[in-house]
């Protein structure tokens, strides 16, 4: 079995103190759960067995984590060594050395929006998960308060099989659906948890992907998955694969009337685009104004 080496002292105090105030903040609210010992008994097995898991979770506030974790005891909670690993934005939690520093001792790992499901991050993420520990993420990608789910990302299908297929251990996927955080961190206000709210968390069933990987195989006729994938096109395929199965069955844990889907809204065009655009237009307004003010010209002369 792998050696995990244990986290530094600095990596302790982060989660010392970060998981304090979690715990702190959730006092202060009406938080209703289900299956909370549900996740704690699959965080113990994963630490004991050194078995793969990632949890996954709707994404509606900025602070989703770490304050939900506020629900875990705090012999979990409160140790770095028994805490998720998670990935974070580079643009929010990267973005000096104070905030780099602070988030890679809280077992965060950088991913940069927009180089899609091959980078640094996602191969760092894929190496945690061979080694045996617990990943969190948000499959959305990105903060969303719309009642019905975003489109998943097809990295989460290649965390499942790159680990699989480096590992031959398919890691246990473990959903999560809340409510709550949108009403204590609205987009439209500052930043900041407010207290006195609602929240519900709710751990659901484990999503198990081993039938739709080795029907997968089976059905592309694949003896060798370490082989087979020698094209990106074959690879994403596989990675689609998965990601459809595991969003399938999480919406399963989402209330009826939230059911559905929301797919990406279309990107902003770069800037530069809309300012070229915004000079077309008022060209060619200033372009019809000037034709106006010489066929006026033209009728007076005419009249005199």
């Amino acid at each position: 079995m792998m050696i995990i080496p244990e986290p530094g002292f600095l990596s302790k105090v982060v989660f010392f103190f970060v998981g304090g105030a979690c715990k702190t903040w959730i006092k202060f609210n009406k938080v209703s759960t289900s299956g909370v010992d549900r996740l704690v008994k699959e965080i113990d097995k994963t630490h004991l067995e050194r078995r793969p898991m990632i949890t996954i979770a709707n994404h509606i506030s900025n602070l989703d984590d770490p304050l939900i974790w506020g629900v875990l005891p705090n012999r979990i909670l409160m140790n770095s060594a028994n805490m998720r690993w998670t990935l974070g934005a580079s643009n929010i939690l990267f973005t000096n050395w104070f905030y780099s520093t602070f988030f890679t001792l809280g077992k965060c790992i950088k991913i940069v929006r927009g180089d899609g499901i091959y980078q640094e991050g996602m191969d760092e993420s894929i190496e945690r998960l061979c080694e045996g520990q617990w990943l969190h993420i948000f499959p959305e990608g990105r903060v969303s308060q719309q009642q019905q789910l975003l489109y998943f990302k097809w990295g989460l299908g290649r965390l499942v099989g790159e680990c699989f297929r480096k590992t031959g251990k398919v890691p246990l996927i473990l959903p999560i659906y809340h409510k709550g955080m949108e009403q204590s961190m609205p987009l439209d206000k500052p930043p900041i948890p407010r207290i006195g709210k609602t929240l519900d968390i709710q751990v659901g069933e484990s999503i198990r992907c081993e039938e739709t990987i080795e029907n997968y195989l089976k059905d592309h006729n694949i003896t060798d998955p370490k082989t087979f994938f020698n094209s990106d096109k074959k690879r994403k395929d596989f990675y689609r694969t998965i990601t459809l199965y595991i969003e399938d069955q999480y919406q399963l844990n989402v209330p009826l009337p939230n059911r559905g889907r929301f797919s990406h809204p279309k990107p902003l065009p770069p800037l530069s685009d809309i300012v070229d655009q915004m000079i077309e237009q008022a060209t060619d307004k200033t372009s019809i104004n000037l034709n106006k003010v010489d066929n006026n010209n033209n009728n007076n002369k005419k009249n005199n």
